[in-house]
């Protein structure tokens, strides 16, 4: 009798703390983000010294019944609000066809700023590619599928790259990287971090950074530890890291979800700033 009473009361406090984690869970899922860095590099042009570079990716705002409208307005709302001069988008936009319609036409409202907004594909963006990379274009958005673009102010110019998804598509960061000079400024996009480790080393030093997403830093993790990430390379499943003096940086990302509901635990979403500034000396090269 004894047992079953400690049987029964362990059950309940199990069960009261799942409904707490989970009721925290919905709760930090809202909690949107800004994380700012400053990205420091000799490769800067004086021209873009104090520019700021807004990048987000991972939005995956649906399930197989619902669309979170809510926090798309967050994400719109907070992008809008922030001081830019060029934003990145990491791709990952929607898990199911049905919602595509829906999602670009509300991330109509995210403003494109001065020196415009690059896109690539995630794994998830095969859904329907051909649809998904015609949205962006629509949009006004630059995508980058092995391939890069440059941005001039005056005289000088720097440059965002872009390579397809790794599980998906068909990646080529020599191709992305084409023209591109060791000494030129240059952030690579790459949704799937573990496409890093598949890079030369001569096509990382001709990033200054590689961005990528796909992570969701963890989505749920033991109160901060990453328990399971979808890739094979778990050291970068997120934050700043560097590999042979290259930096790369994964985001949380600003939505996605687990389980069928709109929710993360100590993995908190984000919206994340580089703020460039130019000294004498190479960082992350």
């Amino acid at each position: 009798m004894k047992d079953k009473k400690f049987l029964i009361k362990v059950i309940w406090t199990l069960s009261v703390c799942v409904i707490i984690c989970l009721i925290y869970a919905h709760y930090e899922y809202t909690q949107l983000q800004v994380k700012k860095i400053i990205l420091e590099s000799e490769d800067i042009p004086e021209e873009f010294d104090g520019k700021k570079i807004l990048f987000l990716a991972d939005f995956q705002l649906d399930t197989w019944g619902r669309y979170n409208k809510k926090q798309m307005d967050r994400i719109v709302n907070l992008v809008n609000s922030q001081e830019k001069d060029i934003i990145l988008v990491g791709g990952d936009y929607t898990n199911w066809t049905g919602k595509i319609d829906r999602f670009y036409n509300d991330l109509k409202g995210m403003e494109i700023p001065k020196y415009g907004t690059y896109a690539i594909l995630g794994n998830h963006d095969y859904n329907d590619v051909e649809r998904n990379s015609q949205k962006l274009r629509e949009l006004g958005y630059k995508l980058l599928v092995n391939e890069n673009s440059d941005i001039k102010i005056g005289n000088e110019k720097i440059f965002i790259a872009g390579v397809d998804d790794y599980r998906k598509g068909k990646p080529d960061a020599e191709k992305a990287l084409n023209g591109i000079k060791k000494e030129n400024f240059a952030i690579l996009l790459n949704h799937n971090p573990d496409y890093f480790e598949k890079m030369t080393d001569t096509e990382k030093e001709k990033a200054d950074i590689t961005l990528s997403g796909h992570t969701h830093g963890g989505q749920i993790t033991f109160f901060g530890y990453i328990l399971h990430a979808e890739v094979k390379h778990k050291k970068y499943a997120y934050g700043m890291k560097e590999s042979n003096g290259h930096k790369i940086y994964t985001t949380s990302g600003v939505g996605g979800g687990a389980f069928e509901m709109f929710i993360r635990f100590f993995a908190k979403p984000e919206i994340v700033v580089f703020e460039l500034r130019k000294n004498k000396r190479i960082i992350g090269k």
